[in-house]
């Protein structure tokens, strides 16, 4: 009887053996494929700034943890949720002058940067997924937008992108706005992107900005990371938006929620969408939409 039970008592133990043994291999081939999926993300051009489809957008409406993304104990964002003052008129369902940009040919387009006065380039190749590839050589409607990496290929951009700018340069100017400084306009993308569809969305369409900075005739300037004072997953724009007493927080949450009534942009992502929009205000044109989002 006792050689019975050491001989279970034997088999039970193996059997532990082989489970502590497999569990370790089992977890660094979780750690592993999670390692490699993360290296495969970050070679995308940054996924962050993709605003959502219209099948994205529902899922964009899960409840989000109300938390500041400014600087630590940021009170101005705190303070705003109780005493802060409403923000105005609710945003339209479309962004119909966007969609009109949109929808403009490439001769089209060309012709209304000329009668705007925009100085421009045409840039005849080299550039995959913009379908009227330009540079812009000088200020628009009298402001100038310029990359904060100073780096060429971020100043590229496709023409209907440059025709939003003129109408969004003519909203910007009576508020003192001489320049705007961004993160990128045009970002390539890979190759297998262009292989699937020629003309992309977004930025490797050269369809979006991401403005970092407003800079004011008197030389100061408003930073988004710096003085929005938002809370992620409250609303950005409309009647149950509050706005900080902050002069900063009220001049771009004007920036922003005006263009947005103004329907300049299909898109318009604040840092209260995302921790990765904490410095930006992503303002994209989209071909073909029915739907807007701003956020």
């Amino acid at each position: 009887m006792f050689g019975v039970v050491r001989t279970r008592l034997a088999v039970l133990c193996c059997f532990a053996s082989a489970i502590v043994a497999v569990a370790p291999r089992r977890a660094r081939g979780q750690h592993g494929s999670s390692a490699r999926t993360a290296a495969a993300a970050s070679s995308e051009p940054d996924a962050a700034d993709d605003a959502p489809t219209p099948a994205e957008e529902h899922a964009a409406q899960r409840v989000v943890p109300d938390v500041s993304f400014g600087p630590p104990g940021d009170v101005i964002a705190e303070e705003s949720e109780r005493t802060g003052r409403i923000e105005g008129a609710p945003v339209p369902a479309h962004a119909d002058v966007a969609d009109e940009i949109a929808a403009l040919s490439d001769r089209a387009c060309l012709r209304a940067l000329q009668r705007a006065s925009v100085p421009f380039e045409r840039v005849r190749s080299g550039v995959p997924g913009i379908a009227q590839p330009i540079r812009v050589t000088g200020p628009i409607a009298g402001v100038r937008y310029r990359s904060n990496e100073h780096r060429a290929i971020h100043e590229l951009l496709d023409c209907r992108l440059a025709v939003a700018l003129v109408r969004f340069s003519r909203m910007l100017r009576p508020l003192g706005v001489v320049e705007v400084r961004h993160y990128s306009m045009y970002r390539p993308p890979t190759a297998a992107a262009v292989a699937r569809q020629r003309v992309q969305t977004r930025h490797p369409g050269g369809m979006a900005i991401d403005a970092a900075v407003f800079v004011f005739a008197d030389g100061h300037d408003y930073d988004v990371e710096r003085d929005f004072h938002g809370r992620l997953g409250r609303p950005v724009c409309g009647p149950e938006a509050r706005v900080p007493a902050h002069p900063g927080a009220q001049t771009l949450r004007t920036i922003a929620c005006e263009a947005a009534r103004r329907g300049l942009f299909t898109v318009i992502l604040t840092p209260n969408y995302n921790y990765p929009h904490r410095n930006h205000f992503h303002m994209e044109v989209t071909r073909n939409a029915n739907w807007r989002f701003v956020r």
